[in-house]
């Protein structure tokens, strides 16, 4: 099965971003002032293309190494890339045209994922298609 992550805004009392996991992947909640409309539907589709090279560990495997999760949000991202992914084993970097999630959203939501990372493992990307190379 495919997972599928999804991006939901919601207004009202400010919240920290956070991640949820559901029944086909997980969800990542943003208040609609860390990111835009544009950016969540971006980042839904970005991150569910990503989730196609990481696993979940077996139950029984030991925990990996904590690896590095950063987001470099950028005025100078070429026509029509409004987000590239530099997805390694040893660390993932996002580079994202600003204005699509606050720097706050971005610091908040990496961390997670960093703090998430042991629980997960690199494979090969079972449907492979051509992304835009760092």
């Amino acid at each position: 099965m495919q997972r599928v992550i999804g991006v939901e805004r919601r207004s009202g009392e400010y919240f920290q971003p956070y991640i949820e996991d559901d029944d086909t992947g997980c969800v990542f909640h943003f208040h609609d002032d860390d990111i835009t409309k544009e950016g969540a539907s971006l980042f839904a589709e970005a991150l569910t293309e990503q989730a196609r090279r990481w696993m979940p560990r077996a139950p029984e495997t030991p925990r990996g190494p904590r690896i590095p999760v950063t987001m470099d949000l950028r005025t100078d991202m070429p026509d029509g890339v409004p987000i590239v992914v530099d997805d390694r084993p040893t660390r993932i970097a996002y580079f994202v045209r600003h204005g699509l999630i606050s720097e706050r959203g971005a610091t908040s939501i990496t961390r997670q994922q960093s703090e998430r990372s042991p629980d997960w493992e690199r494979c090969h990307a079972r449907h492979p298609r051509h992304l835009h190379a760092v």
